[in-house]
């Protein structure tokens, strides 16, 4: 049975999310008001006794000048891998919204691993096509990310899993004087400042800090702004966001300076203590480049520093799009390529 998500069962939902290994906070409404120029939607699906079994929402994006809606399911549904039951009738749930949003395609992203062939064969028998991807950051999301399992473990034992001298730095961090604060909104134009400079310095745009604020704002206790001082002096900052299974190593900024005092290992070891707080079960990392063997891949030091967590890679199946209106998809993505062309 088919149920759209409303205010009078939202409660529901999040609990089957918080409660199921593949329940993300992506998946959440939270999330959705994060994504302003975006329309959230959920479904989920019972059995006969209302026993949840299955959820999914999705982002609603409507562009004006074909007058059509793309619709993306981030990071997949929330069941069980091999439940292609309740896979058919949450995709079923998603086809209907885009029926009245006129939808053109359903982009989804399952997070899932490489090793679930079936899982893919799957998703071509619905209709949907596999988009090109390489081993960089080529999709919406990240195919391959940095994870480790915290696997009962308390922090001491944690902390000897980790490359001795990871270890080290961390606890140099704290005796040089390096101090992490878990900090609100008041700390973001610090915090932003050092993200304009690691942009510059990584080569990459950042994004502007009315959307942090949202962000802090709408994940409310799920979300953490931990910034690193030095002298009281802002040095370092990450953003965490720990929902369910996972805490989620969001967005990270350092300054130039003072990188000897370690304050990344600190604050990445700060955001591992919130999750075993909370139970949580892994520690994501985030995304990384597949081209691992590749030292002069200009990923490549974000790979090296996350693997002296003594982690593994998951690798993800890629993304991929189930065309509802051929012309209008065909249309909009000769355009695309043509304006990224221009750009």
């Amino acid at each position: 049975m088919i149920e759209r998500v409303n205010d009078s069962n939202y409660a529901e939902y999040e609990a089957f999310l918080a409660s199921h290994p593949k329940g993300l906070f992506c998946h959440t409404r939270n999330w959705g008001k994060v994504k302003s120029a975006w329309k959230w939607e959920a479904v989920m699906v019972k059995d006969e006794a209302g026993t949840i079994k299955g959820a999914g929402s999705v982002l609603i994006r409507f562009m004006p000048v074909i007058k059509a809606s793309l619709l993306y399911v981030c990071r997949g549904f929330a069941c069980d891998t091999e439940d292609f039951e309740t896979f058919d009738e949450l995709l079923e749930g998603i086809k209907q919204i885009a029926k009245e949003n006129n939808g053109y395609v359903i982009k989804i992203d399952p997070e899932i691993t490489v090793d679930h062939t079936d899982f893919e064969k799957h998703l071509f028998s619905c209709g949907f096509k596999k988009l090109p991807g390489g081993l960089d950051f080529e999709n919406v999301q990240a195919r391959f990310v940095y994870v480790f399992d915290y696997n009962g473990l308390d922090a001491d034992a944690l902390m000897l899993t980790f490359k001795p001298d990871y270890r080290n730095r961390i606890r140099k961090a704290g005796r040089k004087g390096v101090e992490v604060k878990i900090c609100g909104k008041e700390a973001l134009p610090e915090f932003m400042e050092i993200m304009k400079e690691t942009g510059e310095r990584d080569g990459f745009s950042t994004r502007p800090i009315g959307y942090f604020e949202s962000m802090l704002d709408n994940m409310g206790e799920y979300a953490r702004l931990y910034m690193a001082y030095y002298e009281g002096k802002p040095i370092a900052g990450t953003i965490a966001i720990n929902f369910g299974k996972t805490c989620k190593y969001q967005y990270g900024a350092s300054s130039n300076s003072y990188r000897n005092t370690y304050p990344n290992y600190l604050l990445q070891w700060k955001m591992i203590e919130w999750g075993l707080e909370t139970g949580a079960e892994v520690y994501d990392f985030g995304g990384i480049s597949g081209d691992t063997e590749n030292e002069d891949n200009p990923h490549y030091g974000l790979y090296r520093f996350k693997r002296g967590f003594n982690g593994y890679i998951r690798e993800f199946l890629g993304e991929y799009d189930l065309v509802l209106n051929p012309l209008v998809y065909n249309l909009y993505n000769t355009a695309d390529k043509l304006r990224k062309k221009l750009r």
